[in-house]
């Protein structure tokens, strides 16, 4: 692995304290705090994240937001601190993804073997120990299976290797357009765009605690108790805590497919959310598959 000073681990967080702090001791038990800058930026936490971090890991930089930054927006801000401090390589971490021992000096070294060339972790659901997609050729979702090195177009940002000559030509990810969903996947095509190539790496490995939201019941109350369909309606499409935020999506399908394309498969897409969401709202639901990996 390179130098401790030239690789900084970008891990934003939000009032996810016992999370946070576990993904810490992982990362203290694998050695990477020692290898590598940890950066935390904590985006107006108030459930004592910060304090705690200060306890337990003292050598662990927190960076501060007013809870406005969102993913993109915390990662941005991770990712210039990192490039003024003189990164050489970047690794976006989520605090809920816990890497197996060599996972970060895997994509590092991938990276160091293949100049300009971003490397991503093979995400496992931790409690079905099942290897899910993360990332995507075209419109279709890809995984590596340990063994594998698979290249993609895009890819979720759990756990990611980029080289600092990649933000170099292309910047920061876009925290306007995508601030909360796709930040990261939009980042990659991007680069991918750009010359730069992504692969997903078999043999680097995290788990994923918890779930993984991607339907539309993901992001509604369990309880429609004192909530109207109004209030749910803006939580679902208009909401940047929600994977259906309408101005994510449209850019999403804008920036992938171009006007021509993008726009109408927008507005097909938008079609089926409504008519899921009225579904749910006011009729038994129907059996929903997955549309996406987030």
């Amino acid at each position: 692995m390179a130098p401790k000073e030239a690789v900084f681990v970008i891990i934003p967080v939000h009032n996810r304290k016992s999370i946070t702090l576990s993904c810490l001791a992982s990362l203290a038990q694998n050695g990477d705090l020692e290898r590598c800058v940890v950066v935390i930026v904590d985006d107006g936490s108030t459930d004592g994240t910060e304090q705690a971090i200060d306890d337990s890991y003292p050598e662990v930089t927190v960076l501060h937001g007013d809870g406005s930054l969102w993913w993109t927006g915390a990662i941005a801000r991770g990712m210039k601190y990192a490039i003024e401090q003189g990164a050489e390589y970047i690794i976006w971490l989520n605090d809920d993804c816990i890497p197996y021992p060599n996972t970060l000096s895997l994509l590092v070294e991938f990276c160091r073997s293949h100049p300009d060339a971003i490397a991503g972790a093979a995400g496992y659901l931790a409690d079905l120990n099942y290897l899910h997609e993360t990332g995507a050729q075209g419109r279709k979702r890809v995984a590596a299976k340990p063994g594998e090195v698979v290249p993609v177009d895009e890819m979720s940002g759990h756990c990611v290797c980029i080289p600092g000559a990649v933000i170099n030509r292309i910047g920061f990810p876009d925290m306007r357009r995508f601030p909360h969903y796709h930040g990261d996947s939009m980042y990659i095509l991007k680069a991918t765009r750009s010359g730069f190539p992504a692969y997903i790496v078999g043999d680097a490995r995290i788990d994923h605690k918890g779930i993984i939201k991607s339907n539309v019941q993901d992001f509604l109350s369990e309880s429609k108790v004192g909530r109207s369909p109004i209030t749910e309606f803006n939580t679902l499409f208009l909401s940047k805590k929600s994977f259906y935020y309408l101005p994510t999506q449209f850019f999403y399908y804008l920036e992938k497919y171009g006007a021509g394309k993008g726009i109408p498969i927008f507005l097909t897409k938008l079609i089926g959310w409504f008519i899921q969401f009225l579904q749910l709202q006011f009729g038994k639901p129907e059996p929903i598959g997955r549309s996406e990996i987030k």
